[in-house]
Parts: structure tokens; sequence; C-alpha cells
């Protein structure tokens, strides 16, 4: 973690110390440094995922076949496109997201629909050549309708910013796993969480050749494929997880903060009435999500059990929220109540800015809410010790996390 200071640009480079020997599932599993958002036209912004306004670059690039393209020009314009980001070396997350790419594949082919294009950029443009590309291409099937694209750092840096998912400078193990689905013709986009089902991104994407709502993705029911893909591999890292000791800057108030917020229940001080002395699970989430916040918190409702099962001591948990404007404490609270979350449990909320800088300092920080990550830390606050997981992690693997720091 980084110390008190009021550079928050960087806060990954203060946690230098953590990242090389941590549980690193991507983001959702990282956070994107918490920059300010990226100004002129090749920002990507709006208030919620059925408004964004995206000005996608037409730079130079090659795909999976070596063949030079104009990104926006041969890739995008006139188009109905699925945008993710993925690299080649990555051993966690890019799997299931390529997984559920193909399963949209599959399900616009099946609706006879020829004329969708997919599109996964490489956040690795250094180490991900075109031969590299199409290797990962063919391990999924990829059809004619699904470009890999990799290029030159600064084209693909334009790519990312236009996007607002950082740049290739970045740790690669921090991507962003929000897909990114457009009508170009329309100039309508919007985004949903990569490992959605595939056909529910399907009929996603083309409700927006007429501008149905973004809410159709609401429609999911039950587990996606890859969700399922990836608690598999979160289990498998979880169990290579280990324990490093905080810097010396790192604890107590000066460095968690000592804000005053809200829980579903009560006004609290961040560090005093929650961190202080503690054992703790601490991850980020907000209650309309559609997506991943609600099986991670049911998945913390299991591990809650389990913990309090096998631990004498108890294990605070934290749930702290993204969007603090909607998520008061009746809404935490209800919350809490249908997640089946048991005591000391705490749903934060409060003063927007006063969220927004205790996210800053966690690395959890992100300027659209459904681009929030499902780390979640795990940290013993007595002995500066903490570790990494996904939200995903099974419950059992998260009761030897916790075991790992006592």
């Amino acid at each position: 973690m980084h110390d008190p200071s009021p550079r928050l640009n960087r806060p990954r480079r203060r946690l230098a110390w953590l990242v090389g020997s941590l549980l690193l599932l991507a983001p959702w599993a990282m956070a994107a440094p918490p920059t300010a958002p990226a100004a002129g036209p090749t920002a990507a912004s709006g208030a919620s995922k059925s408004s964004l306004h995206i000005t996608v670059p037409n730079v130079q690039v090659q795909d999976q076949d070596g063949r030079t393209r104009q990104f926006f020009d041969e890739l995008v314009k006139g188009r109905t496109v699925a945008v993710n980001f993925v690299f080649t070396s990555c051993t966690s997350i890019c799997t299931p997201l390529a997984a559920t790419f193909k399963g949209m594949q599959d399900e616009l082919a099946r609706r006879g629909v020829n004329d969708a294009r997919l599109i996964s950029v490489s956040v690795d443009p250094l180490n991900d050549t075109p031969q590299e590309l199409s290797r990962f291409a063919r391990k999924f099937g990829a059809g004619a309708n699904w470009t890999f694209v990799t290029g030159s750092r600064k084209s693909i840096d334009a790519i990312l910013l236009a996007f607002g998912v950082g740049t290739s400078t970045s740790d690669p193990s921090d991507h962003s796993p929000i897909v990114f689905l457009g009508h170009e013709p329309g100039r309508r986009w919007t985004r949903a969480h990569g490992l959605a089902a595939p056909a529910v991104l399907a009929r996603q994407l083309l409700d927006l050749r007429t501008a149905a709502p973004a809410a159709a993705l609401a429609a999911a029911q039950g587990e996606s494929a890859g969700l399922t893909a990836l608690r598999g591999i979160a289990a498998e890292r979880a169990q290579q997880a280990s324990s490093v000791a905080a810097g010396n800057g790192t604890r107590g108030a000066a460095y968690f903060t000592n804000l005053p917020l809200l829980t579903q229940d009560r006004p609290i001080r961040f560090y005093d009435d929650l961190i202080k002395g503690r054992v703790v699970l601490v991850h980020s989430f907000f209650a309309t999500c559609r997506d991943v916040c609600s099986p991670m918190t049911h998945n913390l409702a299991r591990a809650q059990k389990l913990l309090q099962e096998r631990f004498s001591q108890p294990v605070q948990l934290v749930s702290i929220s993204t969007d603090p404007l909607a998520d008061v404490p009746d809404v935490l609270r209800e919350y809490a109540r249908r997640h089946d979350a048991g005591p000391g449990w705490a749903f934060v909320t409060g003063k927007k800015e006063n969220v927004d800088w205790v996210l800053h300092k966690l690395g959890l920080y992100e300027e659209a809410k459904e681009a929030h990550t499902a780390v979640l830390w795990v940290g013993n606050d007595r002995t500066g010790r903490w570790l990494k997981l996904h939200g995903m992690t099974p419950p059992e693997a998260i009761v030897d996390a916790v075991r790992k720091i006592l």
C-alpha cells in the first residue's frame, strides 16, 4: 500500500511491495489508477452504462493475421461492435473473457447475425505480436468477425484512453474486464461486465440497433460460463497467494484515513470502527449492480459463516459502495438483508468525497461505478499483513487466506 500522500494518481506504484507476491486477478480484479478522467476527443464518459460517449480513434493497428488496419475506419465504422481487452500471457481473467466472446460469437451465429464484429484489444502490445494473437485466437475458435488487435504503444494507448481503461504502460494484469458494446451508426455505446452470460451480451449488443435500454442485461439468469470458469481460476490462484508485511507508512488512521462515514446501521469513523486492531475483508460494490456484485456478496456471506465456525477471533467484513449517492443506509440495510449478511459486516457509504478518498487509499477507486473491481483485500491490522484475492474465491480458500495473515 502507499503512504498518505496527496499524490493519488499512482496507488499501484505505492503498492509495489505487494504486487509481486499477491494474487492478481485483474479487473475486475485490480483497480485502474485513480487518475482524472481523460480529456478531449479520446475520453470515454457517461453518467450511466447506457449513455457513454466514445470517440474511437482511427489509429493504425495490426490484426492477428499481421494485416495493417485503420482501427475506426476498418473495424468500427458503420458496425455493431463488442470490444474487450486481453493479453495473451494472462493467467487469470483473460481466458474467461475470451470464452465469453466465443459464446457471443456462437450466439450471434445462431441468430443469423453476420455483420456484428467482436474486437479484442491487447493491453500488452510490446509482447503481443500478431503471431501470439493468432495462436490465442485459434485457442478460442475465433471466426472471421472476431479481430484481435495489437500495434505500437502509441496507437494502443489511444484506443485504451478512448475507452477509459488506462494505458499500455500500466500493469497488464490490471486491465479492465468491462466489455464495451456499440452501435456506431447510431453513436450508441454501453458497457457491461465481460463475464456476463454470452446470450445476454449478444442480446444487449443487438438491442443497441434499436436503442433498446441497457436494462436487458438484468435479464441474465444464474451464473455465466465465464463466471464459473473464473471461480476455478480464483481457487487455484488463492492457493498460491502469500501474505506480506506492509511498510511502515501503511498502517493506522494516517494511512487508511479516519474519515466520517455511514454504514447500514450507524455513523462510523473508517479506521477506528472498521480496521483498527482487526482482521478484515474489504472490497467494493454498489447495490444496483447487475453483474458481479450480487454473486460476490453471496460468496462472501458463505465465507462469513465459515469464518465464524473456524475462528474464535471475529473477522470484520467491509463492503464499500462505489455509488454512495444512491446507496443510502436504508438501501444498504435492505441489500445486506437480501444477501444474508451477518453481524460484523459493514456496508459503507457517506459523503462521496469521503468514500472516494477511502477507495483511493485502498486502490479500489474507479471513476465509473460500473468499472469497480472484484479485489478482496484480506488484512490483519495488528500485524500489518495483507494479501489480495478475487472476490469470487471459494469460501474455503478465503478461510485459508485469513489463516495465512493471523
